[in-house]
């Protein structure tokens, strides 16, 4: 290895360590929002019964969960209630910190430059960042995403059975991931067609040309992989028949949800809403939010993808059998792919009107490895080796506010609703709730036997079960129990005139925050209650415990 290289190497670790970091620091620190909440029980299930089956209306695909049990394991949890918040983060940070290494395979396609700029914009990404601390399977999506279209891409270079194979699993893998794979399946095959159409304009190719190498038997076998792969994961490993059938029929389910027509509409946004989250972000006081240098240079990066020439790039590491020209056209292709496949991705996820920001994650990842050929375009721009300097020291200085801003993401905002990436989520507050629960259980005969009524008509009780989950006699009413009284009850406050006449016992109310302006009210049983006061008073008059 020469230094050139050995400086690459080193500058790629660094960048990557940065980027880890950022994805592992304070971890558990973050209130568990209701979905991930939601999959961390479900996964609890697995963990402890060894059960698992696909639901085709909810919970999305197989490989969350079943990933999750090896790192749980290491992690010494054999019940759900021995497991931790950092437990479960562990497995988005894993596939999250992927997405930041997958670029090392690019590097040849994108030159020493662009991949070191992709890897940095994608290493300090808010959003990638962000959610890459999220027990979803968004993280998981793209990871596999990616790695379909790298070795899909390795075996158009080097047609045979092994690139075609890992191509199918890749995508297997996405299938059995989430739903949504459909739509990077479209954008893939429709950046198939046109980056072969611009060479046909642009280069003069031709489609025996393109498809040389290419052999209908390497096709089967990438399919029967990424089948098996899927059928294995939905199947339960060969366990719950029905789970491939309804991998397939709930694409009907989402499809309705996705348009709008299966949902109340409560998620369904503009067209421009994920581009006004990455641009700029404002809401009162706090910071002001934006990763518009990706999107800035990510443009830029398309531009330069239709240029002919690749003469903003450095030479390939390895000019391979084909000789250095023909591997420089290669990666002129390989960046147009990105470039379209980005573009069909941000068009049709801003299309549906059905909008979350974790699923703006599709289209980050790749619009950060295209903002790196950009970025590498624009240094190429300078005339002298001073302009250079001058326009790399801008771009690092912005990288520098993103990470700066990324930090303020995931520490002090970390679940506040300035936050563009805080979407529904759990308020802080709620933890005085579970900490007045586990101090009356403290004192009640039964310990975390006693038993706790939580009523919501609605069902809209997430994350409680995760917080809850050390306790054994929770019930979960989205009908009225009769007779609701329980020693702790934790109720919609619409139930308030409901409760005050149907409860037999005295209780104490008090009010606290599930979510912003979602509130819950808490009945405390009033002998518990003083019984805790009484308790505090003896600890204020006793002083603290001797140590």
């Amino acid at each position: 290895m020469n230094l050139r290289n050995l400086i690459f190497l080193l500058t790629f670790a660094v960048i990557a360590a940065m980027g880890l970091w950022l994805r592992v620091t304070q971890l558990g620190a973050r209130p568990m929002h209701g979905d991930e909440a939601n999959q961390a029980v479900r996964t609890g299930i697995l963990l402890e019964k060894g059960i698992y089956q696909y639901d085709p209306h909810e919970h999305h695909g197989p490989t969350l969960y079943y990933c999750a049990l090896p790192i749980l394991r290491l992690s010494g949890a054999r019940t759900l209630a021995e497991s931790t918040e950092t437990d479960f983060r562990t497995i988005p940070v894993v596939f999250g910190f992927g997405m930041v290494l997958l670029i090392w395979l690019m590097r040849r396609e994108l030159g020493i430059a662009a991949t070191l700029w992709a890897a940095l914009f994608a290493a300090v990404s808010h959003g990638l960042v962000f959610y890459s601390r999220y027990y979803i399977q968004e993280p998981m999506l793209v990871f596999f995403g990616t790695a379909a279209v790298v070795t899909g891409w390795r075996y158009v270079q080097r047609p045979g059975f092994g690139w075609a194979a890992a191509c199918g699993a890749a995508l297997g893998l996405m299938h059995a991931t989430k739903e949504t794979c459909v739509i990077l399946y479209a954008a893939m095959g429709g950046a198939l067609v046109v980056t072969w159409l611009l060479a046909c304009f642009l280069e003069g190719a031709s489609l025996r040309e393109s498809l040389r190498g290419i052999r209908p038997a390497h096709m089967a076998v990438g399919l029967a992989v990424g089948a098996a792969v899927s059928v294995t994961l939905f199947s339960s490993f060969f366990t719950h028949a029905r789970g491939p059938i309804d991998s397939i029929l709930a694409f009907s389910t989402y499809l309705a949800r996705a348009d709008g027509t299966g949902s109340s509409g409560i998620h369904d946004k503009p067209w421009h809403y994920y581009l006004h989250l990455l641009l700029f972000t404002y809401r009162s006081a706090g910071p002001r939010w934006s990763e518009g240098i990706i999107v800035g240079l990510a443009a830029i990066g398309v531009i330069a993808s239709l240029l002919k020439r690749a003469n903003f790039q450095d030479c390939p590491l390895d000019s391979g059998e084909a000789g250095g020209i023909s591997r420089l056209a290669g990666s002129i292709h390989f960046i147009r792919f990105l470039s379209v496949y980005m573009l069909f991705l941000v068009f049709l996820f801003s299309a549906i009107p059905y909008k979350t920001p974790w699923n703006l994650l599709v289209f980050l990842h790749a619009m950060t490895i295209v903002a790196g050929v950009g970025a590498a375009a624009l240094v190429g721009l300078g005339r002298t080796f001073s302009v250079k300097v001058v326009i790399a020291v801008l771009m690092l200085a912005g990288a520098a506010q993103l990470a700066q801003q990324t930090m303020l993401g995931i520490t002090h905002y970390a679940a506040d609703p300035r936050n563009p990436y805080v979407y529904a989520h759990t308020s802080t507050a709620l933890m005085r709730l579970v900490r007045r629960v586990d101090e009356i259980a403290a004192i009640h005969p039964d310990g975390r036997a006693m038993h706790i009524n939580i009523i919501r008509p609605d069902g809209d009780y997430w994350p409680l079960p995760w917080y809850l989950r050390g306790y054994r006699r929770v019930g979960y009413w989205t009908r009225f129990p009769e007779p609701p009284d329980a020693p702790f009850i934790i109720a919609d406050p619409a139930l308030q005139e409901r409760l005050d006449t149907a409860l037999k016992s005295e209780y104490m109310v008090e009010y606290h925050a599930l979510r912003p302006s979602v509130l819950l009210l808490a009945y405390i049983r009033q002998d518990l209650w003083e019984a805790f006061m009484a308790s505090r008073r003896g600890t204020m008059r006793n002083g603290p415990a001797s140590p």
